[in-house]
């Protein structure tokens, strides 16, 4: 329950008067009981009500020509005329026919919810106050033609064509985002704005123009029809706009006003109050109104635009059983079935990679290798001991036991073609195996080479031959 419902639970509770006096007086029974004889019966009925309620008079002249005009019987009124009984709608709420969807914002939105700059305030106004300071339609016009992420507009009137041609070039030529936010009044006057300049399809694709009204004053009998009176530019939600100048000819040049622009964390508050204004606006379809062919529906592969209500229905598959399905399977099961399809390709190329990589490595463990001996290494020799001679002499020895290691492998193919004892055999061919190629060969043990006598190595002669 409310607080104020709460509050009067209280049984020591007194509701406290508000008077006219006082900074928080809003709203008064009797004025409202005032207006609705002003609606019901004109003026005559106006004035008798203020002198029953001995009220003074709080419309001017010109209100009161203008609220009988805006005042609209609602909707249920229109239709039925009568209760649940005589077929008419019902007042009861149905969610199936009362429940509207919360228009998305399709083309993108700004990131920018923490940090939106340094906080400035500039004030502009019309006369200009010097003599290099900007006109206001100069301002406007730099802050969309800098944009790079979002346009947003809210404004009661919007007539300006060089303005809209700006706006235009950004969502054309520079793909922006633009979300354009009248007056219920004001739309047929921006109709005939575009109308004249000779829009294509691909000009306004991303453009969003949309209408509210105002708050209005609601009665027994109807609503008294409010008007949207905001006027602001946001650029990218860092900058705006916003003050008493409409994007009409007549201010830019005739009347007086001033514009505020605004950076930082002061854009917060039109962030928020744009995206409130566009949930409860109702759409203008430019393209039916301009008679402008959509490409949406040209049948070149783009869906059509429609709410994501709309859009769950037609991926849900229960919905098949009462509308007529696409032929074949619908487009979110035929669109699943080509991932599952993709992924079990992918899952497949990556088995194949997987036991090549494994046979590739199980064949390099069952090839037994025989690395060569390691000979010493040329620095711990000493300087006599890297002589030419040395050298070529190891060269000469382990060409000779490469040539006896290849002529025992012959034999052994030789001894197994003759079918020699199973003893042999069977160590003949394991040797076989191993030492299949010529490169994997096992290397003969070498004795150890002593390197006591220098002087051999420099005659280049053997133990033996020195000896005798």
């Amino acid at each position: 329950m409310a607080d104020s419902q709460l509050i009067c639970l209280d049984d020591t509770h007194v509701n406290e008067k508000v008077t006219e006096a006082q900074a928080r007086f809003y709203y008064s029974e009797e004025q409202r009981r005032a207006l609705q004889a002003l609606v019901a019966k004109g003026e005559p009925g106006y004035r008798e009500r203020l002198q029953d309620g001995q009220l003074r008079d709080f419309l001017s002249s010109r209100e009161l020509r203008a609220l009988p005009d805006a005042w609209r019987r609602y909707d249920a009124h229109l239709e039925g005329g009568g209760g649940a009984g005589d077929g008419g709608v019902s007042l009861a709420y149905w969610p199936e026919c009362s429940d509207t969807e919360v228009p998305p914002l399709d083309l993108g939105w700004t990131d920018k919810n923490f940090y939106r700059g340094i906080s400035r305030v500039s004030l502009f106004t019309h006369p200009r106050k010097e003599e290099n300071a900007p006109h206001l339609r100069q301002v406007i016009r730099e802050m969309i033609q800098q944009a790079h992420r979002i346009i947003a507009v809210v404004m009661d009137l919007f007539t300006d064509r060089d303005i809209f041609q700006d706006i235009v070039d950004a969502a054309y030529k520079r793909r922006i985002p633009v979300y354009i936010i009248l007056d219920e009044e004001g739309v047929k006057f921006f109709l005939e704005m575009c109308k004249c300049m000779n829009l294509s399809s691909f000009q306004i694709q991303n453009i969003r123009v949309r209408f509210v009204t105002g708050v209005g004053f609601y009665m027994p009998s109807g609503k008294i029809k409010g008007t949207l009176a905001s006027r602001f530019l946001m650029v990218d939600g860092e900058q705006v706009a916003t003050g008493s100048y409409s994007f009409t000819w007549s201010s830019s040049h005739i009347d007086r006003n001033i514009l505020l622009l605004l950076t930082g964390q002061n854009v917060e508050m039109f962030d928020i109050e744009f995206r409130e204004l566009y949930a409860i606006s109702e759409e203008v379809n430019l393209y039916k109104e301009l008679n402008i062919a959509s490409p949406f529906h040209s049948g070149a592969g783009i869906s059509e635009l429609r709410s994501s209500t709309v859009s769950r229905k037609m991926i849900n598959p229960k919905y098949g059983l009462v509308t007529r399905p696409a032929p074949g399977e619908m487009f979110w099961a035929s669109r699943q079935r080509q991932e599952s399809q993709g992924k079990l390709e992918r899952n497949e190329e990556e088995s194949e990679s997987k036991k090549r990589l494994n046979q590739f490595l199980n064949d390099l463990i069952t090839v037994e290798q025989v690395l060569p001996e390691i000979l010493p290494p040329l620095e711990n020799l000493g300087r006599v001991n890297r002589s030419p001679q040395r050298l070529l002499s190891f060269f000469h020895r382990d060409q000779k036991h490469k040539s006896k290691s290849r002529e025992s492998i012959r034999d052994t193919k030789k001894d197994e073609d003759a079918g020699s004892s199973v003893a042999n055999g069977e160590a003949n061919s394991k040797q076989g195996k191993r030492f299949g190629s010529g490169f994997f060969s096992r290397k003969a043990k070498q004795p150890p080479v002593s390197f006591s006598d220098s002087s051999e190595f420099r005659t280049g002669k053997s133990p033996s031959h020195t000896g005798s």
